[in-house]
């Protein structure tokens, strides 16, 4: 999957227009789906599929339940957690997060996400020294830490072709235990942007969307709403005392 697709015209990777988040999740839930094939380098079972509606054509990344591997701190259906991700995302207005939905497949139960074109020789070590990206980087790392993200690696965070950084993989959130790992500690100690704390408190007092408390146990909704009201107590993005809050391997 190394490759960027614009110069492969054997590529199954497709590029589009730009496209609302309604038109998305409609068509990711509602299309019809033509498995491609699977997507190298994954742990678990991740597919590319193409999604085609009313003649509008768009590509996805599907998660089948049945393709997950047993973990031992997750209980199965983690493909719930991308969903829920995305919620969290919409809920703040952060985007960040490709639209996400929950529907059967050809595989059973899972998550379909909207694939987004991207050159996959870029990746967060690649941009997090262009300053054109540091603000929604340092926004990212504050989301990773409220969503309690256990596997941001580094080619989980992507430029796409829009010129906009998107954050995949994501089933590995919302654990009610404290477990993040993840590469993005540039920042440790300096203040978070107040515009963030603003909508950070704003959740405080909406308090979960319904969408998200449905996917999420009531002790994963009530640890979100205390990391939550940590960061906006501390104001600042943390250091890793331990040196070990970070994935394996990086990329």
């Amino acid at each position: 999957m190394q490759t960027d697709e614009s110069s492969d015209t054997s590529s199954p990777f497709r590029d589009r227009g730009p496209l609302e988040d309604s038109s998305a999740i409609n068509m990711l839930l509602e299309g019809e789906l033509d498995l491609l094939g699977r997507m190298p380098w994954s742990s678990n079972a991740t597919f590319l599929v193409d999604i085609t509606l009313d003649g509008a054509f768009i590509q996805g990344v599907y998660k089948p339940s049945s393709g997950e591997r047993p973990l031992h701190d997750f209980p199965p259906g983690i493909y719930i957690r991308e969903v829920a991700t995305w919620e969290l995302a919409k809920q703040l207005g952060w985007g960040m997060i490709p639209p996400t939905v929950t529907r059967s497949g050809p595989f059973g139960e899972g998550s379909i996400q909207l694939y987004i074109p991207c050159n996959y020789e870029q990746h967060y070590f690649s941009l997090r020294d262009d300053p054109s990206h540091l603000k929604v980087l340092k926004k990212l790392a504050v989301f990773d830490l409220i969503s309690n993200n256990t596997d941001r690696k580094a080619g989980h965070v992507l430029e796409g072709k829009d010129g906009k950084i998107w954050a995949i993989d994501n089933a590995l959130n919302f654990h009610h235990q404290f477990k993040v790992r993840t590469v993005i500690w540039d920042w440790a100690g300096e203040p978070i942007d107040t515009n963030l704390i603003d909508d950070l408190n704003q959740f405080l007092s909406d308090g979960p969307s319904e969408s998200l408390r449905d996917l999420l146990t009531t002790m994963e909704v009530d640890a979100l709403i205390s990391r939550v009201q940590a960061i906006c107590s501390s104001g600042t993005l943390p250091h890793d005392t331990t040196g070990r809050r970070v994935p394996w391997p990086l990329l």
